[in-house]
């Protein structure tokens, strides 16, 4: 009998406990899901790193066929050893490690492995890494995200056809911020040949902490450098964290400082970014190129998520930047409007539906949206509507129809008209639009929050600003999207982000992010 075919590629999963994120990466490694591999043999081992219950072989048949299961005799809470003990026993040319199990792969990860492999077998190669959800995890768990709000997440996709939809779903990993022409930290989907695995000597197996704790990164600093800082990056492709309440990803912030003090203690200094200049293989459309592409905005915010979405705004920057020019010189019935167009449409629609008694506008600058939303309220038959605008100077024009007041936002207790507030009709629609700093939008949201009732609207305009380039921009520290966080993280439930109005034009294309809100 000959002895059976040696395989191009051996893979190696590393899980524990992942009963339900296992099956998914398996479907994603296998040959039915991956494309370009017509003629590639590679097989697809688990290690079983301690599972109760274990991890039942036969069960995992379906989605990845032939898959093996191996577990150690021991258990460690470090997958080092078991890992480089089961590599030894794996029988590809070629070896690919996940060291974590959670992490789904997009369908053309194992095709342009190999081809990279091909070419120039002495390099290592590696995968850029996303994280499911609108924000990295480190963030989302903390606000509620969980394994409910990811499995109704991937089901908003045809991701088991098409897996490259779930760049669609996904953010860029903390670990490859730096995007397709960046430094990644660490590979989640390792690729390298035999012999320079046994070169490296595998993992280092003096890491002990939770999970390998920093083990990944430095099997990745010294497989770069062993390649003579040129390794292999895959474009286009990635893998996808699900979570799983994993210690590196999952975890509070005082174990990642564990992690990185142990690196500190094995090699005698902390750990730093890799530098490298990469060789490329792999294509990029446009949706995979914008999911992995940096925003040199986004290490600048003070705040990044709240209630598992992002405050991004959903605009490319160059576009954005055009809009806001056209914004500041918009103009109506010859005053200062400066309100975007999708707002100005955003407005127009919750009028109709909420079809407010009272709006309550503070900062009223020239007057120009005052006008107009009292025009907008005229025009939809709703002749009883009155308009308050607030401003520590108002204008001494007299604009029919609209109250004007003298009030500051930094101090509303003590200014802002009191009694005329709380005699107005219900409901009322409150737009925050005053000095866009930290303490005036916390001021003011704390004013309203104990005098708006349910049925109310509140909308606090222009954390866009945190989207914008220019020093005058980055001074206000994202003052509108923390007080928005904070006062979301203090009211609970009794108010709500109104996502139909966020999102009507996409993913916060609103010069309002995460800032529609109801009270409930």
């Amino acid at each position: 009998m000959s002895p059976p075919a040696v395989p191009d590629l051996s893979i190696l999963v590393c899980a524990y406990n992942m009963a339900r994120e296992l099956p998914r990466t398996l479907l994603s490694l296998s040959h039915r899901y991956q494309r370009g591999t017509d003629g590639l043999d590679w097989e697809v081992v688990v290690l079983d790193n301690g599972s109760e219950p274990p991890v039942d072989a036969a069960a995992l048949q379906a989605a990845c066929p032939g898959v093996r299961v191996v577990r150690p005799d021991t258990f460690e809470v470090s997958p080092a050893a078991a890992i480089n003990a089961a590599m030894r026993s794996l029988r590809g040319r070629m070896l690919g490690l996940w060291i974590d199990g959670a992490r789904l792969a997009s369908p053309g990860i194992v095709g342009h492995a190999i081809e990279a492999w091909r070419t120039d077998p002495g390099k290592v190669i590696g995968s850029l890494a996303f994280h499911l959800g609108p924000d990295v995890q480190m963030r989302t768990v903390g606000q509620g995200y969980d394994a409910d709000a990811e499995d109704t997440l991937l089901r908003s996709v045809p991701w088991r056809q098409d897996g490259y939809r779930l760049f669609e779903i996904s953010v860029l990993a903390g670990s490859s911020s730096g995007g397709w022409f960046g430094c990644i930290n660490e590979s989640n989907g390792l690729f390298m040949d035999r012999s320079l695995w046994e070169t490296l000597g595998g993992l280092d197996e003096r890491f002990k902490a939770p999970g390998g704790g920093f083990v990944n990164l430095d099997l990745w600093e010294r497989a770069v450098a062993a390649s003579g800082g040129q390794p292999w990056i895959i474009l286009g492709e990635g893998t996808f964290h699900q979570v799983h309440g994993g210690v590196a990803t999952n975890g509070p912030r005082e174990d990642r400082e564990a992690m990185r003090a142990e690196y500190a203690k094995i090699h005698g200094r902390p750990w730093a970014q890799v530098v490298y200049r990469a060789q490329y293989v792999g294509e990029l459309d446009h949706t995979r190129f914008a999911s992995g592409q940096p925003s040199a905005l986004e290490p600048l915010r003070r705040v990044h998520s709240v209630r598992q979405r992002h405050f991004r705004v959903g605009l490319p920057p160059t576009t954005l930047a055009r809009i806001q020019r056209a914004t500041l010189a918009t103009r109506y019935k010859g005053l200062r409007l400066a309100k975007n167009p999708f707002d100005l449409a955003l407005y127009l629609r919750l009028l109709g539906t909420l079809r407010p008694a009272t709006i309550i506008e503070v900062g009223t600058s020239e007057g120009g949206s005052a006008v107009w939303l009292l025009d907008q309220c005229r025009a939809l038959g709703l002749a009883a509507t009155r308009v308050i605008s607030i401003d520590i100077n108002p204008p001494s024009c007299d604009l029919p129809g609209i109250e004007l007041c003298a009030g500051d936002a930094y101090h509303p207790e003590d200014t802002f008209p009191v009694a005329l507030l709380e005699s107005a009709p219900r409901p009322w629609l409150v737009i925050e639009d005053s000095a866009h700093t930290y303490a005036s939008t916390t001021a003011v949201l704390r004013f309203f929050e104990r005098r708006l009732k349910a049925g109310d609207h509140l909308v606090v305009e222009d954390g866009v600003l945190s989207d914008l380039a220019g020093e005058g921009y980055r001074a206000l520290e994202d003052g509108p999207n923390r007080a928005v966080a904070e006062f979301l993280g203090r009211v609970g439930q009794r108010f709500s982000i109104d996502e139909t109005q966020c999102d009507f034009y996409g993913p916060n294309v609103t010069y309002a992010p995460n800032a529609w809100l109801r009270c409930n």
